[in-house]
């Protein structure tokens, strides 16, 4: 057993357990509500962190909740609750863990079945459904209106096994991927629409893992890393899906743009290895060369620091760096300009310049370790928020910008409306929960006016 699964409780209370699940209810407006805020805020992410003491031993393996604020005339009303699935059921009835998950083993029989999907990572609002976005397993859709568990789907038998928790939309097209285990290893690339389509399949060179890719008008861009799951191992039961991901720098990165005119034959060439969690934006320049934006590590390292944030004293995580490529198509050739040498993450733009050039960009700084700073970046200049607390990733909302932020002095949450233009004059409002909700990964703005697409 690890030394996370020894820890007698998180190392901070933003990792306590959610402590009550409930439906929508008035939420305690302080400050004033800007008029033109009309819409909800989605967030999920992991919110329960073992079964009834017996702890998860890494972040990810969390169960997810969802969370809704809903804003409209200068009232807010919060819900929030966990992500029900048949595996939560079963552990709730067992009390103790019994799957196999992102870091852990499986009990008895379980320990060769498919991985638990803990929904934790994202939410994704779509013609009128909600659906709870994992790494590696189908949505679990949630009532909107109830945030009750409705079941996991394949969207009418559209999806194959897994899909991707960072969906992107440029203009009115939405894209996700999903990464096919099977005889070939492939990426698989839909478009949602009224319906969800597959666009192509991919191959790819050996399985793999990585969580998020970047969309254009045009050409959808990933960056696949030299990271290898010794999938053999991993299916007959010998060790975790973690400890079966090997960093194998030799390969180099490989880039993959795929034209959105031409899918079935995608752009691919190597780079020097490295390894990133998330994009913050890309756009053409030309019909040859795109720019892309992006969190840039050396390694993997800084999966093991997101493993122990619950249950070590936080430290500073392994350094990444603002970057920004530069993709020549015609020569195959990558170029990198480095904005920030800060530890930036959870990067965010406004979602209408989405595929085009953005101005400024919100991040936290996790520099320091926790709690991290929210931050908005242009240039080389950055214009820290200040939030009495511990913020999370922001989430753009036409002229505002919202961040759910624990308080730790009130073991209390509350949602931080920040007017976009003066990110130093901190929140024009604060939109409380009467309870403590823990740092949630992902989630979105839908605004009142919104289309279901």
């Amino acid at each position: 057993m690890s030394a996370l699964q020894h820890a007698a409780r998180p190392a901070s209370s933003i990792f306590q357990d959610l402590p009550r699940e409930h439906g929508f209810e008035p939420l305690r407006v302080e400050g004033r509500l800007p008029d033109s805020l009309q819409g909800t805020l989605y967030r999920c992410g992991p919110a329960r962190f073992g079964v009834r003491g017996d702890l998860y031993p890494h972040w990810f393996d969390g169960d997810g909740a969802v969370m809704a604020v809903s804003i409209a005339n200068g009232r807010a009303d919060g819900a929030i609750r966990l992500v029900g699935t048949p595996w939560t059921r079963a552990e709730n009835a067992a009390g103790k863990r019994l799957y196999r998950g992102y870091s852990q083993l499986g009990r008895g029989w379980r320990r060769w079945a498919l991985p638990k999907n803990p929904a934790n990572t994202s939410v994704l609002p779509w013609q009128g459904r909600l659906l709870a976005l994992w790494e590696a397993g189908l949505p679990v859709a949630v009532d909107p209106r109830t945030l009750e568990s409705l079941g996991v789907t394949s969207l009418d038998g559209r999806l194959r096994p897994a899909i991707s928790a960072h969906p992107h939309r440029v203009g009115r097209e939405l894209y996700n991927f999903g990464i096919h285990f099977g005889p070939k290893f492939a990426l698989d690339l839909y478009a949602f629409g009224e319906t969800v389509r597959r666009i192509a399949s991919v191959p790819l060179p050996r399985p793999t893992a990585f969580h998020d890719f970047i969309a254009t008008p045009r050409h959808l861009v990933f960056f696949c890393p030299p990271l290898r799951l010794r999938l053999a191992r991993f299916l007959t039961g010998i060790g975790t899906f973690e400890s079966n991901l090997s960093w194998e720098p030799e390969h180099g990165t490989e880039v993959v743009v795929v034209p959105l005119d031409a899918p079935q034959r995608p752009i691919r060439f190597t780079v020097p290895p490295f390894f990133q969690w998330h994009f913050v934006n890309a756009w053409e320049e030309k019909d040859d060369a795109l720019t892309v934006d992006y969190i840039a590590y050396d390694d993997f390292a800084s999966n093991v620091w997101y493993g122990r944030a619950p249950w070590a004293a936080p430290s500073p995580p392994p350094a990444s760096r603002y970057a920004r490529a530069h993709l020549d198509l015609k020569r195959k050739r990558m170029d990198v300009d480095v904005l920030s040498e800060t530890s930036w993450e959870f990067p965010a733009i406004d979602p209408r310049n989405a595929g085009g050039r953005h101005e400024h960009t919100w991040m936290l700084d996790v520099s320091r370790g926790l709690p991290p700073t929210l931050c908005r970046f242009e240039g080389n200049t950055r214009r820290e928020v200040p939030l009495s607390g511990f913020p999370g990733e922001a989430v753009v909302a036409g002229d505002h910008v919202l961040s759910l932020v624990y308080d730790a002095a009130r073991n209390a949450s509350y949602v931080a409306v920040i007017d976009a233009a003066r990110p130093e004059d901190g929140a024009v409002a604060r939109l409380w929960f009467d309870h403590a909700i823990p740092f949630l990964f992902h989630g979105t703005w839908h605004a009142e006016d919104s289309s279901n697409v």
